[in-house]
């Protein structure tokens, strides 16, 4: 990832005097500013989309625990986060998605009137992304009419699915065509404010592109009732898209400040690196994989438990990637057949209570919360205001390879060779995380690759493996959510303290706030439109088990 210096900019909007009295004149201050520039709103709009795309993927949302990437391991929040148990209101982004629309909408507007193509093209990818994210969260939501106070709209219409998602794609063609129509290898913007790729005009067209082809595939389902061509829409832009990491869409932590760093670094948070640890099946698939990713996202046990030592010894652990670790290993105790030896150890998935004492044996009393020795803690890289493996992403190449393979095995869109899109899938996020540069005598991919249980062409069911290798590479992404609803893979299994026996595929819409009846009418509509599953056991239609309608009639994930 290229390290990129992010510029915050705070604008204050000082209204214009229309009037020609003298006195207006001389109370007109030479350092109000007048006259606003697109570029400026185009630094915090990139900020703002990169960020609340991302967080959504880390601990600022549920996702990571729905996904089992990872489970609190004392009491706090895990009712919430281990099984699952959501109400309205927890951890919503939509406050912030739809704060952020407007910041956008600003931006397109001043283009428009300033005859900025490039921004405003900006501002439909923008708006495409962040209306595409908060709609896969809750089903219909409020765009066609989202900003228009000045138009007498005080509560939106929440529009339904079908219609944004067709709005959406033509949209970012738009914007495509724009960027392409610009002259010259270099878009207009000013030096340092454009943060994704520095004004290079063709890193911004397959961006875009890659984008349309991630939302086609989330489409795939529903094509029948779309009344755009999605195969013209996908073919059309796979012609251009990501074609090597260098492309990505990425912004890095700067960790300077609270604004520049990651959310769990020093600025931003006050919690050790204790509390988290990976979920046990998450892990376990790492290991019978012999996945060298491991050893970036995990550190060892500083206890474990041995059958082959009589007496405590202190040893100096160095894993694959050359990062040595301090590792206290205890004789096993009797009495205990159950005890995991290993020296990366994670937490099943799903408990209610703490998980503060798992695998601690006879040490299970004097074990201080939060801080058990004996699993495994995240990486220092998740608690560090910033490093060259955390950034804010939106869509990677490695994201895009493996939308090129699955589409290639489930024979969609034209797409061909789903083996050689799924190899350079892994590659590419091999690679994202130093995997090639750092393991201690080379990383031999080909080796890695022919195991039975990584190569495509030994797999039973080829679209499970591509959706499973999927999910392992986008380690604290969003995505992996969505492509479970859509596709029933990989196989998640319901936590086993959970509410209900079975995953949410959905949150809460937020209450209408304030209360007004135009606002209540609006929101009870788009609750109708929701279709109960099998595991809704409440009156209403808004529960984190119905089917919106990216869902309805496929019968998928449940």
């Amino acid at each position: 990832m290229k390290k990129i210096i992010i510029i915050i900019l705070s604008i204050a909007f000082i209204p214009i005097l229309n009037s020609c009295s003298d006195f207006d004149k001389l109370s007109e201050s030479p350092n109000d500013v007048n006259e606003v520039d697109p570029n400026f709103l185009l630094t915090t709009s990139t900020y703002n989309f990169a960020n609340t795309y991302s967080e959504f993927g880390y601990w600022g949302s549920r996702i990571p625990s729905l996904l089992q990437y990872y489970q609190v391991g004392d009491g706090y929040k895990s009712e919430e986060l281990n099984a699952l148990y959501w109400t309205p209101g927890q951890s919503s982004p939509w406050a912030s998605i739809y704060s952020n629309l407007v910041d956008i909408q600003a931006m397109s507007d001043l283009s428009v009137e300033q005859g900025n193509v490039f921004t405003e093209a900006v501002a439909l990818v923008y708006q495409a992304g962040l209306i595409d994210l908060v709609s896969k969260i809750y089903g219909d939501v409020p765009f066609s009419e989202t900003n228009q106070l000045e138009e007498g709209v005080v509560f939106p219409k929440y529009d339904q699915q079908k219609e944004i998602y067709e709005t959406l794609l033509v949209n970012l063609k738009k914007a495509k065509n724009m960027i392409e129509g610009i002259p010259g290898s270099q878009v207009p913007v000013l030096d340092g404010y454009d943060l994704l790729y520095d004004g290079d005009k063709d890193k911004w067209v397959k961006f875009v592109n890659s984008l349309r082809i991630r939302m086609c595939l989330l489409l795939n389902n529903k094509r029948n009732e779309l009344s755009i061509d999605l195969d013209a829409e996908f073919q059309d832009a796979a012609q251009n898209v990501f074609t090597s990491s260098d492309d990505n869409a990425v912004l890095d932590y700067l960790g300077n400040s609270a604004a520049t760093s990651f959310r769990g670094g020093q600025f931003r948070s006050s919690e050790l690196t204790y509390a988290r640890r990976m979920g046990l099946g998450f892990l376990n698939s790492l290991r019978d994989q012999n996945d060298p990713r491991l050893y970036r996202w995990l550190r060892p046990v500083e206890k474990k438990w041995d059958k082959d030592v009589e007496s405590a010894t202190t040893i100096q652990y160095t894993d694959p990637l050359g990062q040595t670790f301090p590792v206290e290993v205890l004789p096993y105790p009797s009495g205990y057949d159950d005890l995991d030896t290993s020296l990366y150890v994670g937490l099943p998935v799903g408990s209610q209570a703490s998980w503060t004492a798992y695998n601690a044996g006879p040490q299970a009393t004097s074990v201080e919360p939060k801080t058990t020795p004996f699993n495994s803690r995240l990486s220092e890289i998740y608690f560090e205001n910033a490093n060259p493996y955390i950034g804010m992403d939106i869509i990677t190449y490695s994201e895009v390879e493996f939308i090129l393979a699955e589409a290639a095995e489930i024979g969609a869109f034209g797409v061909s060779d789903a083996e050689g899109h799924y190899k350079k899938a892994i590659q590419a996020s091999m690679d994202e995380w130093g995997i090639f540069g750092d393991y201690v005598g080379g990383f031999d991919f080909n080796e890695f690759y022919s195991q039975e249980n990584i190569d495509l062409s030994q797999a039973t069911n080829k679209h499970e493996r591509i959706m499973t290798q999927k999910y392992i590479s986008m380690f604290f992404r969003p995505e992996p959510w969505f492509d479970w609803r859509r596709t029933g893979y990989p196989n998640l299994i319901p936590p086993y303290d959970g509410a209900q026996p079975a995953i949410p595929i959905r949150y809460h819409y937020d209450s209408p706030t304030p209360p007004d009846p135009q606002y209540v009418d609006k929101y009870n509509e788009a609750v109708e439109r929701l279709e109960k599953s099998e595991f809704v056991q409440v009156p209403s239609n808004d529960d984190t088990r119905s089917r919106m309608w990216l869902l309805q009639g496929t019968n998928l994930p449940y």
